[in-house]
């Protein structure tokens, strides 16, 4: 009905206020019901993802771990590696294992 019209019966004019009445009390409702599911999906989808950040971070450090393990590994090769190509060790080892001596002067030639 148009703003202009005059209200006829008292009973129809207060019927349609309470309908109003009721559909404005709807509509708030139903805006906030909306408005607190936005905010439940947000705050669940942040824990999601900072639940996934949590996981990247453990398998992170599981793999630091890892590498430092396989580090020191590493070191420990390349000491070993040094230790067995030191000169006075690989002159040791042919004295020792192989039986390997400087020559005698009787066993040098010489070359012209």
């Amino acid at each position: 009905m148009n703003k202009k019209q005059r209200v006829k019966n008292i009973d129809e004019y207060k019927k349609r206020k309470k309908n109003r009445y009721k559909k404005r009390k709807i509509k708030r409702i139903i805006k906030r019901i909306l408005i607190t599911f936005a905010i439940v999906a947000v705050i669940i989808i942040n824990l999601c993802g900072n639940a996934v950040v949590t996981n990247y971070k453990y398998k992170l450090n599981a793999l630091e771990k890892e590498l430092r393990k396989e580090e020191i590994a590493l070191d420990q090769v390349k000491m070993e590696n040094l230790q067995n190509s030191s000169i006075t060790n690989v002159e040791q080892k042919a004295k020792d294992k192989l039986n390997m001596d400087y020559p005698n002067k009787n066993q040098m030639r010489y070359i012209d």
